[in-house]
């Protein structure tokens, strides 16, 4: 006959053995606990992502805008510039926010790839984006930045498929920086010159960067042809010849 004997486990062994539990029970706190913090985590950085960066273009809004275009105004030849988009109101109008929606994007799109990854552009106001420029400008550049945001913008209904081709006209004002300025007095420069280049039809216009009280539109030189009589990139060339 066999006798089996059964012992009391160790002391040790069930220390051991709650060790264990207590330690598999803690890893899984802790593992579920770095899943929620993440989660926050991740959540915050899309909500700041959104705070900084426009939900319809995607470029920075004007509180994040402002202090990266004062810190990339330190280049030398930097320059500021605003775009005003032409009767905006009438295309939300006509053709719905949608649509509004899209002519921004695409605007918005344009004036960034135009601009090169160096440029620092935001959107400051409805239909209103600005810019800060590191390099000089010249008249060439502007010619072609207009010419590139006033091109024809494909527009597909997506409830019925048809599709339409709208041309939005652009107000381009350009403030130069010829001396140690302040953002402020920058964008008064460019805002006059915005609205120069938009009572006149004239495209885009520059004025250097003056006070209110100085500052006049006679002092913005004219472009060299109008926004809505541009030559295409072949024919531009000949014409500058």
């Amino acid at each position: 006959m066999l006798f089996l004997e059964r012992r009391p486990a160790s002391p040790s062994a069930t220390w051991q053995a709650h060790s264990t539990t207590a330690l598999g029970a803690a890893a899984a706190t802790a593992a579920a606990g770095w899943v929620v913090t993440a989660t926050r985590l991740h959540a915050r950085t899309r909500q700041l992502h959104r705070a900084h960066r426009d939900p319809v273009t995607g470029l920075l809004t004007r509180a994040a805008w402002e202090p990266a275009a004062q810190a990339a105004m330190r280049h030398r030849d930097s320059a500021v510039g605003l775009v005003d988009l032409d009767a905006f109101k009438a295309v939300n109008d006509t053709h719905g926010h949608k649509v509004g929606d899209q002519v921004l994007r695409t605007v918005a799109t344009r004036l960034t790839t135009q601009l090169g990854p160096p440029a620092v552009v935001g959107r400051i106001g409805g239909d209103e984006l600005a810019f800060v420029l590191t390099r000089e400008v010249c008249p060439g550049d502007l010619d072609a930045l207009v010419w590139a945001l006033t091109t024809p913008i494909p527009i597909t209904n997506a409830g019925t498929g048809t599709g339409t081709v709208l041309q939005v006209g652009v107000s381009l004002g350009i403030s130069t920086l010829g001396r140690e300025i302040g953002l402020s007095e920058a964008l008064v420069a460019a805002d006059l010159a915005m609205y120069e280049a938009k009572t006149r039809q004239s495209g885009w216009r520059v004025c250097p960067p003056r006070s209110r009280t100085a500052a006049s539109p006679a002092l913005c030189p004219a472009p060299r042809a109008p926004a809505r009589a541009l030559p295409g990139p072949q024919n531009r060339r000949s014409s500058q010849r």
